[in-house]
């Protein structure tokens, strides 16, 4: 019987150490396989995939991994995208950028940025789409500035890519 009691007290000590994963279907985006660069986070994919996500500098150079720059450098961020819904050859989106300091406070807002492009974008076009952000002046020392942004079929209701970078001063 205390042979038996030893036994089950092992096979639960066994038990109790052992990790068990189990991989869900849910949560789980169409930008799975994206090829992205830079730390950038693709957080929700629905109907629009990002291919690829990568930081550029004005010149057209790739910015580095650590993704630090300059006060007053422009950086892009550069999205190959397929998924947009055609009509007639256009694609109609939309897209925005929100810039917050490491403390939480917005530094820039950009809410609409395709908004003059009421007749639509040619849909080889919108296959490649640039944003870009300047940190013009620092007024004291932040650990990072977070760089949000989304896009959006709006043809397409529900259709939508979100995600984020972050960016550090030199």
């Amino acid at each position: 019987m205390r042979k038996n009691f030893l036994l089950s007290l092992a096979m639960l000590s066994l038990l109790s150490s052992c990790e068990i994963k189990v991989k869900s279907e849910k949560g789980k985006t169409e930008n799975d396989n994206a090829k992205t660069r830079n730390g950038i986070v693709i957080s929700k994919a629905e109907g629009i995939k990002i291919e690829q996500a990568f930081l550029l500098f004005e010149d057209g150079t790739r910015v580095p991994e650590n993704n630090v720059v300059q006060v007053n450098q422009k950086v892009v961020l550069r999205l190959i995208v397929s998924g947009w819904k055609e009509k007639d050859s256009k694609v109609f989106l939309s897209g925005g950028e929100v810039m917050e300091t490491s403390e939480g406070e917005e530094f820039l807002r950009e809410d609409n940025l395709f908004k003059n492009y009421t007749e639509g974008i040619d849909a080889k076009d919108a296959e490649y789409i640039s944003m870009s952000v300047v940190i013009t002046a620092v007024n004291k020392l932040y650990d990072h500035f977070r760089v949000s942004f989304y896009l959006k079929d709006d043809s397409v209701q529900g259709s939508k890519a979100e995600g984020y970078y972050k960016l550090y001063i030199k």
